[in-house]
C-alpha cells in the first residue's frame, strides 16, 4: 500500500508543466541543409519571483534536464549556460535565473537527410522551480526542421539564442587570475579593481556558496572562498567569474600554496621596520640613539646587552598582546589591536607621560633620560631594565600607528594557530627593534653617525614638539572616552548599528561603513583627507548610498563581532555593501580616487541589475 501512495505522490508532484514557466525550444533557423549544424536553445520564461537553477544549482536545487530522442544520424550537443545570478533564501544560497533565459545547444542535420523532408526533433525536459516553495516539472518538447538545399534563419530566436550565447562565460587571456590556499581556504586574485566580482564554482559541494568577501586595493582585487566543511582543497580553481562591465569569465587555474605564513611574517617585520619612523616611536629611537652617541667610546658589550634588553621588551610586549588576543578568543570573546586604548586609566597615564618626557627634553629635568634608559649614570643592571621597559613603552605606545600597513596581517594572524600568531605578532617586535639593535651590534654603524655637539641640544628641544602634540591627542582621545553622548553624527554620517545596516541594505541601499576610532591615526588622516574630499562627500550623499560611521573609541561589542566577521581585530576597516551584492573591503589607507572608483562600480551594478 505505501508503494502504491508514493507511487501517486510522485506523479502528482511532476506535472508536464509545474505553472510558473514557459518552457519552449527554440531554433536559429526555420530550414537547414543535410550534415549543417546549427544554434538551438532550451527557453524557460518565469513568472515574477521564481527562478530555476543553473549547472552547479547551490546549496540546493535541481539544474534543469534535456534528454534527446532524435532521429537516426542527428547529434545534439550538452546545454551552455550563461552566467547565473545568486539566489539568497537564508540559510541557503543557489545559483540560477530569474525572468526569462536560454540554455543554447548546437544540433546537427544527418547528412543523408533528403531536402524537402520536415523533422520532428523530440526531447524531454524536467526542471525545479522555486519561489518559497519548489516545484518540479517536466515537459514533452518537440521541434519541427524543415531539411532544404538552402538555410533560411529564424530572424527572431536568432537574436534571442545569440544574445543568450554572449553571456555564456569564455576564457579571457586578458584577464590575469591567480589562485592560492593558505590551509584554510582559497583567494581569487585578480588584476585590477573590480569591487563587485563574484565567482559562481563550477562543481557543488566544494565551497560555501554564501557571498565571498572581496579586498580591492589600487592594482588587485582578491575574492575569499571558503571550503565547505568535509570538502578538500581543489588542485585546480575552477567556475565562473563575473565583473560589471566585463564579459563573464570561464575560470580554470591551479590552486598553489601561496606562502600566506612567510609572507605575512615580512609583512609584520617590515612593519614593524616602519613603525619607528611614526610619531610614537620616532622620539624613543632618538632617545637611544642619542645614548649611543654619548657613550660610543665605552665598551660595546654593555651597549649590545642593552639592545638585547631593549628588543625583548619589544617583542615580549607584542607575545603578551598575542597571548591576550588567543586567550580572548579561546575563550569566546573578542580583544582588538589597539584596544589598550580603550582604557580611559591608559590614556591618561600616557598623556602625562609623553608631558614629563617633554620637559625633560626642554632640560626642565631627567625624567625622559632614566625612563627611556639613556643615562650613562645607571648601573649595568639598570641599563638593561631602562633599555627593556623603553622597548615596552615603545610598543605599547606605537600600537596605533601600526595600522596602516598590519591591520589586514595582524588581523589574519589572529584567525591562525596559535604557533602562527605567536610568529607574525614576535616579527612585528623584531622589526621595531631591528634599527636599534644593528647600530648597538656593529659600532661602525656607530662611527657613520655624526658626531656630539651642540645639534643634539637643538634635536632634543625639538623633539619635545610631538611629545607635547602627542599629549594633546592623548587628551583628546580622552575626552571622547570620557563623553557620555556619542559624538554627533552629521547629515552625511550616520550612527552605526547592525539594524540600521541592515533596515538600508533590506531597502536595496548602498552602505558604506567607516570603521574608525579617535586613537587611531591612521583613522583621523583618512577621515580628513579621503573621506572630507568634495567629490566623496558627494558621492555618498546621492540617492541609494548611505554612510555609517562604527566609532571604536570605547569598548563595544556589536563593533567587536563586526570586525571579527569581516577577519579584523582593529581599525581602520572601510566596508561597502552594494545594494544584494557581496561586502567589499577597501584598504586601510584611502584615495579619493579608490573610494570614488568603487562607488562608480557600484553604481554601474545598480544600472545593470535586472
Amino acid at each position: 500500500m505505501r508503494p502504491a501512495i508514493a507511487v501517486l505522490l510522485i506523479l502528482f508532484s511532476w506535472p508536464a508543466y509545474a505553472g510558473h514557466v514557459d518552457i519552449s525550444l527554440l531554433s536559429a533557423r526555420d530550414t537547414v541543409q543535410p550534415g549543417e549544424s546549427f544554434t538551438a536553445g532550451l527557453k524557460f520564461k518565469l513568472n515574477d519571483g521564481w527562478h530555476v537553477y543553473w549547472r552547479n544549482p547551490g546549496d540546493a536545487g535541481m539544474s534543469p534536464r534535456l534528454e534527446w530522442r532524435l532521429p537516426t544520424g542527428w547529434k545534439a550537443s550538452p546545454m551552455q549556460w550563461p552566467a547565473p545570478m545568486r539566489l539568497e533564501s537564508p540559510p541557503l544560497t543557489n545559483f540560477g535565473y530569474n525572468g526569462a533565459v536560454i540554455l543554447p545547444f548546437t544540433l546537427t542535420a544527418a547528412p543523408d537527410t533528403r531536402p524537402g523532408t520536415r523533422v520532428s526533433l523530440r526531447a524531454k525536459a524536467e526542471w525545479l522551480e522555486c519561489r518559497e516553495t519548489c516545484l518540479p516539472g517536466s515537459a514533452a518538447l518537440t521541434l519541427r526542421i524543415n531539411v532544404e538545399r538552402t538555410s533560411r534563419e529564424r530572424a527572431d530566436d536568432a537574436a534571442a539564442i545569440a544574445a543568450s550565447l554572449a553571456s555564456v562565460p569564455r576564457p579571457d587571456s586578458g584577464a590575469i587570475i591567480t589562485a592560492a590556499h593558505d590551509g584554510n581556504n582559497i583567494r581569487l586574485r585578480l588584476k585590477g579593481l573590480h569591487p563587485l566580482a563574484e565567482f559562481f564554482p563550477e562543481e557543488p559541494g566544494i565551497f560555501e556558496n554564501t557571498r565571498s568577501a572581496v579586498s580591492v586595493s589600487p592594482l588587485e582585487t582578491e575574492i575569499a572562498l571558503n571550503p565547505a566543511p568535509g570538502s578538500k582543497i581543489p588542485s585546480r580553481m575552477e567556475g565562473v567569474l563575473i565583473r560589471p562591465g566585463f564579459n563573464p569569465v570561464l575560470v580554470s587555474v591551479p590552486v598553489s600554496a601561496d606562502g600566506t605564513e612567510a609572507r605575512f611574517f615580512l609583512l609584520a617585520f617590515a612593519g614593524g621596520l616602519l613603525l619607528n619612523l611614526m610619531p610614537c616611536v620616532f622620539p624613543v629611537l632618538t632617545f637611544k640613539t642619542l645614548g649611543l652617541l654619548n657613550r660610543k667610546e665605552q665598551n660595546t658589550t654593555r651597549t649590545r646587552y642593552e639592545a638585547l634588553a631593549y628588543a625583548a621588551g619589544m617583542v615580549l610586549s607584542c607575545e603578551a598582546l598575542a597571548l591576550m588576543l588567543l586567550t580572548a578568543r579561546r575563550a569566546g570573546h573578542t580583544l582588538g589591536w589597539g584596544t589598550q586604548f580603550q582604557s580611559p586609566w591608559l590614556v591618561a597615564a600616557l598623556a602625562v607621560l609623553f608631558f614629563f618626557a617633554g620637559l625633560s627634553l626642554l632640560g626642565v629635568f631627567e625624567f625622559g633620560a632614566r625612563w627611556m634608559g639613556t643615562g650613562s649614570s645607571l648601573s649595568a643592571r639598570e641599563g638593561r631594565i631602562g633599555a627593556f621597559f623603553s622597548g615596552v613603552f615603545a610598543m605599547v605606545a606605537g600600537a596605533p600607528c601600526t595600522a596602516p600597513f598590519m591591520g589586514a596581517t595582524l588581523g589574519w594572524a589572529v584567525t591562525r594557530p596559535a604557533g602562527e600568531t605567536l610568529a607574525v605578532f614576535g616579527a612585528l617586535g623584531l622589526g621595531a627593534a631591528a634599527p636599534y639593535a644593528c647600530l648597538s651590534s656593529w659600532p661602525a654603524l656607530i662611527r657613520l653617525l655624526p658626531k656630539p655637539g651642540a645639534w643634539m641640544v637643538l634635536l632634543k628641544k625639538l623633539l619635545a614638539l610631538p611629545m607635547f602634540a602627542s599629549s594633546l591627542w592623548l587628551l583628546w582621545v580622552l575626552w571622547q572616552l570620557l563623553a557620555v553622548n556619542p559624538p554627533p553624527q552629521n547629515a552625511l554620517w550616520r550612527q552605526w548599528s547592525p539594524e540600521a545596516v541592515a533596515q538600508e541594505r533590506a531597502a536595496g541601499h548602498t552602505v558604506f561603513i567607516d570603521f574608525t576610532a579617535a586613537w587611531c591615526l591612521s583613522c583621523q588622516v583618512n577621515e580628513r583627507t579621503a573621506l572630507a574630499s568634495s567629490e566623496v562627500r558627494a558621492a555618498l550623499s546621492r540617492d541609494g548610498v548611505r554612510a555609517f560611521r562604527a566609532d571604536w573609541t570605547g569598548r563595544d561589542k556589536s563593533i567587536e563581532a563586526e570586525l571579527s566577521k569581516y577577519g579584523r581585530n582593529g581599525v581602520p576597516l572601510y566596508v561597502v555593501h552594494p545594494g544584494g551584492g557581496p561586502a567589499v573591503l577597501l584598504p586601510e589607507l584611502l584615495t579619493p580616487g579608490l573610494v570614488l572608483d568603487s562607488l562608480a562600480q557600484l553604481k554601474l551594478k545598480g544600472e545593470n541589475k535586472p
